[in-house]
């Protein structure tokens, strides 16, 4: 045995709520931000990744202080992530600009 291990981790702190999601990741799949809605703690990390070969992006369109953007209409290949922390409590819209309005979502920060 290398001892080597590794996962380990167990519970999640503060207690992850929703459908089974074991962490802030988002993926781009199928035309479509699954999950769509995610809540979150102010100052955690969400992570959007790109999981199809059709280039995708994330695009804030209303919700509280600055804008977020992964880059470029589009800019997002397969593989591609762009992550984010929201510090501010409050409720955020988003679009993939290549395909809205049909790809959107929404993150909730408590």
């Amino acid at each position: 045995d290398d001892g080597g291990g590794g996962n380990g981790g167990g519970g999640e702190p503060g207690g992850a709520v929703g459908e089974g999601v074991a962490s802030n990741e988002v993926s781009m799949a199928n035309i479509q931000f699954d999950p769509s809605e995610i809540t979150v703690d102010a100052g955690e990390t969400i992570t959007f990744v790109n999981d199809e070969p059709v280039p995708h992006d994330v695009h804030k369109t209303s919700g509280p202080g600055d804008d977020f953007a992964s880059g470029d209409p589009g800019g997002m290949q397969e593989g591609d992530t762009f992550e984010l922390t929201l510090d501010e409590p409050g409720t955020y819209e988003y679009v993939c600009q290549v395909h809205a309005p049909g790809m959107s979502g929404t993150i909730t920060v408590r």
